[in-house]
C-alpha cells in the first residue's frame, strides 16, 4: 500500500512539472523578443541599479519579479512578489549558488494556477498516515480478544465449591495373587476354561454378566503369571470370577436375582467350553435374608436436635460449622473432619430445609469405632455449636438433654455395640462400612 501511494505521488509530480515546463516554453515562444534575464548577486543591489520610477511602472503594467531561490543571508521580498516558484527539476546546490531574476511580460493567468498545483504535491507524504492508523486500531482489538480468557477460567472455578469425593483405591498393576472377598456378606461364582481365552472374547462374557445390574465385582486370571486382574481386552485368560454382594442398607438379593446370577455363570462356562462353580440360588437367598435382617436391626443413627428461637442464617451456620471442625458437603449438610476423612466420617450436621430454626447432629453408630469414644465427640461438638449460635441441645422428642439423659444414652450405646459383635459385624470395620454406608 505504501509503495502504491508513493508511485502515484511521484507520477503526479512528474506530470505537473512537465505541464509547467511546457507552459513556460509556450510563453517563451510568444514573448521571446521581450524576455530578458539578468543575473544579480545581491537582491538589494538590483533595486539600486534600477530607476526610482521603474518599480511603479512594473506594478502598473502588472510586471512580476520571480525569485527562485534567495541567496544566503538575504531575506526574500515576499511583499513585492506575488508568488514564488521552486523548480523541482533543478539541483538544489546550483539554485543556492546562482539565484536567477526573471523579468517578463504579464504571464498568462493559467500559470499561477499551475504554480499552486506544483506546491500542493509538496506534502505528498501525508497519505502515509492512514497506513499507521489501522495498525493502532488493530492492536486494541487483539487485546479485546484476549480479555475473555480469564473470565472463562473463573466460570470453571465455580464447581470447586462442590464436595471433593474420596479417591478410589487403585487396582495394583501387578495384579492379585488371590481374590479377596467376605464370606459373610458376599458369594463368588467362577468359570475355568481348559484353553486360554483371548481378552476380546472374555470381554464379551463380562459384558453379558454386567447386564444383570447387580452389586458385584469381576476379575480375570491371566495365563502368563497366574494373577487376577480387572477385565481388559489385552492378554489371554483362563479363569473368570464374579463376587456378588448379598445385602446392605438398600436391600438384599432375592430369588430372581439369585437365579439370574447362577444362570449367567453357567452360560459363560458353556460359551467358553469350561467348568463353573457357584453357590445354589436358594442358599444365596437364605444367606442374603439373614444378613439383611441383621443390617436392619443394627442400623441405628443417634440424632441430636439443636434448636434456635429465630431462623438461622445459613452463612452463620456455615462459619460456625467450619470453626467447629466440619466440612461442607452441600448448602445444608456437613460432616465432621477434613476432605481426606470423608470416607471415614461418622458425625453429620444438617440444616432443616423447611424450618431454619433447627439443626440436626447425627452419629452413624455402626460406622464409629467404640475405642474413639464417638459419644463424647458428639457432645463436645454439639456444645460448641450451641455456644456459637445460641442454640439449645435436645433429643428427637424435643427434650433437653441433661447429665442423666446423657448417661442413659451412653449405656444404650454400649449394649448396641455388644449386639454388633454377636452378629459378627465389628463397629467401624470395613465389613460394617460395606453394609451400613448410606452415600
Amino acid at each position: 500500500m505504501n509503495e502504491t501511494v508513493l508511485f502515484l505521488v511521484i507520477g503526479a509530480a512528474v506530470i505537473l512539472v512537465g505541464l509547467f515546463l511546457w507552459s513556460r516554453m509556450e510563453a517563451k515562444k510568444n514573448n521571446e523578443s521581450q524576455l530578458s534575464i539578468t543575473r544579480v548577486k545581491p537582491l538589494k543591489g538590483m533595486y539600486k541599479s534600477l530607476p526610482a520610477e521603474q518599480p511603479a511602472q512594473k506594478s502598473a503594467d502588472t510586471a512580476e519579479v520571480v525569485v527562485l531561490v534567495p541567496q544566503d543571508g538575504e531575506e526574500p521580498q515576499s511583499k513585492e512578489l506575488p508568488f514564488e516558484v521552486t523548480s523541482v527539476s533543478e539541483a538544489p546546490a546550483e539554485e543556492k549558488k546562482e539565484p536567477v531574476k526573471v523579468e517578463a511580460n504579464p504571464i498568462p493567468e493559467p500559470e499561477p494556477v499551475k504554480a499552486e498545483e506544483v506546491q500542493t504535491p509538496a506534502p505528498a507524504p501525508a497519505p502515509a498516515k492512514p497506513e499507521t492508523a489501522p495498525l493502532t486500531k488493530q492492536e486494541p482489538l487483539k487485546f479485546a480478544e484476549e480479555k475473555p480468557a480469564p473470565q472463562e477460567e473463573k466460570k470453571e472455578e465455580k464447581p470447586v465449591e462442590e464436595p471433593v469425593k474420596p479417591a478410589k483405591r487403585l487396582f495394583p498393576k501387578e495384579g492379585l495373587v488371590s481374590i479377596h472377598y467376605d464370606g459373610l456378606t458376599e458369594t463368588v461364582g467362577t468359570v475355568q476354561s481348559v484353553r486360554p481365552v483371548d481378552g476380546k472374547k472374555m470381554m464379551e462374557m463380562v459384558a453379558n454378566i454386567r447386564k444383570l445390574s447387580l452389586p458385584m465385582r469381576i476379575y480375570l486370571r491371566r495365563v502368563d503369571n497366574k494373577r487376577w486382574y480387572q477385565p481388559s481386552a489385552v492378554g489371554n485368560y483362563t479363569e473368570l470370577a464374579v463376587v456378588l454382594l448379598l445385602a446392605n442398607r438398600q436391600g438384599c438379593i432375592n430369588e430372581i436375582d439369585a437365579s439370574r446370577f447362577v444362570m449367567a455363570i453357567q452360560q459363560v462356562a458353556i460359551a467358553l467350553g469350561g467348568d463353573c462353580d457357584t453357590e445354589a440360588s436358594h442358599e444365596i437367598v437364605a444367606r442374603a435374608k439373614k444378613l439383611y435382617d441383621d443390617v436392619v436391626r443394627l442400623d441405628v443413627q443417634l440424632n441430636f436436635v439443636l434448636a434456635s428461637k429465630e431462623p438461622l442464617n445459613p452463612n452463620f451456620v456455615a462459619e460456625a460449622a467450619r470453626l467447629a471442625g466440619f466440612t461442607q458437603l452441600n448448602p445444608l449438610r456437613y460432616f465432621l473432619g477434613s476432605v481426606q476423612q470423608i470416607g471415614s466420617a461418622t458425625i453429620f450436621l444438617t440444616l432443616d430445609e423447611f424450618d431454619r430454626r433447627y439443626l440436626t447432629l447425627a452419629l452413624d453408630a455402626p460406622l464409629a469405632q467404640p475405642d474413639t469414644h464417638p459419644l463424647r465427640t458428639l457432645f463436645s461438638v454439639s456444645n460448641d455449636l450451641c455456644a456459637r449460635l445460641n442454640l439449645q441441645l435436645q433429643d428427637s422428642r424435643d427434650r433437653a438433654i441433661n447429665s442423666e439423659l446423657a448417661q442413659a444414652i451412653n449405656h444404650q450405646l454400649k449394649k448396641y455395640y455388644a449386639e454388633m459383635y454377636r452378629a459378627n459385624i465389628e463397629p467401624g470395620s470395613p465389613r460394617a462400612r460395606v453394609l451400613f454406608t448410606r452415600d
